[in-house]
């Protein structure tokens, strides 16, 4: 695996657990346009000094999930999963942060 000690720690153990039982790589939620979520979300977090949740409430596979600030709804956004069984949310970084951006604004 290519940069490993530049993955947050969490994302390292989850490749640990794939490699036991010899499951594809793992690679961390991300948006559509490949950026990863957890850059995104954290970024916001720490900026506006709240909790950012994607959140799936008793959904099957196809449903979309809540997306919560400060457990407030802000948002549905579809999802899917890539070929190593990823998630893949359905919205572009830029669109989910200005979304976020414009709640926390007017908040």
């Amino acid at each position: 695996m290519e940069g490993t000690s530049a993955r947050p720690e969490w994302w390292n153990e989850n490749q640990e657990i794939r490699d036991r039982y010899s499951l594809p790589e793992y690679t961390a939620p991300r948006f559509a346009d490949d950026t990863y979520t957890y850059e995104v979300v954290s970024r916001l977090e720490s900026d506006y000094d709240c909790e950012i949740r994607f959140i799936g409430v008793n959904t099957r596979y196809a449903e979309d999930w809540e997306v919560r600030i400060d457990d407030e709804y802000l948002m549905e956004v579809s999802r899917k999963f890539d070929g190593n069984g990823n998630m893949i949310y359905g919205i572009e970084s830029d669109e989910f942060r200005a979304a976020c951006e414009r709640s926390l604004d007017t908040n």
